[in-house]
């Protein structure tokens, strides 16, 4: 049986996305984002939550990412969810959700946007678009 992991997401970017170069020429846009959820519950009281998942977004979309959008703005993120697992130097473990986004634009629910596209070959030095099979 084949194994899917999808997920579409959107919410507001916490930070301004932060852009890496590696020696090999491989970029990566470094954000995050913050997913709020406002209900009602049956006994009529108002409920509110808060989810943050860090993105990582690769190559030439990861350069668009960092010139087009900045903290607070409104995104919608498709991409695969990925668990990171660190020791904390206090010796327990943490897990951090991160998406490795395939597609990200601007929601247009509560602003306007314009499209400028990248001229043909305007790459910037990055030459995928996925993340490496290594760890740098």
């Amino acid at each position: 049986m084949a194994q899917a992991n999808q997920i579409v997401v959107w919410g507001n970017l916490t930070r301004d996305p932060e852009l890496k170069f590696f020696e090999n020429g491989n970029s990566v846009c470094n954000t995050g984002l913050a997913i709020n959820k406002k209900w009602t519950s049956p006994d009529g009281a108002e409920k509110e939550s808060t989810e943050f998942l860090d993105l990582a977004v690769w190559g030439q979309m990861g350069e668009n990412v960092a010139e087009s959008f900045g903290r607070g703005d409104r995104v919608m993120v498709v991409g695969s969810l990925k668990i990171n697992r660190v020791d904390k130097d206090d010796g327990s473990k943490a897990q951090y959700p991160e998406i490795s986004v395939e597609e990200i634009g601007a929601t247009v629910r509560w602003a306007t946007t314009v499209v400028k596209k990248n001229e043909k070959g305007s790459s910037t030095g990055a030459k995928s678009s996925q993340p490496p099979e290594e760890v740098f």
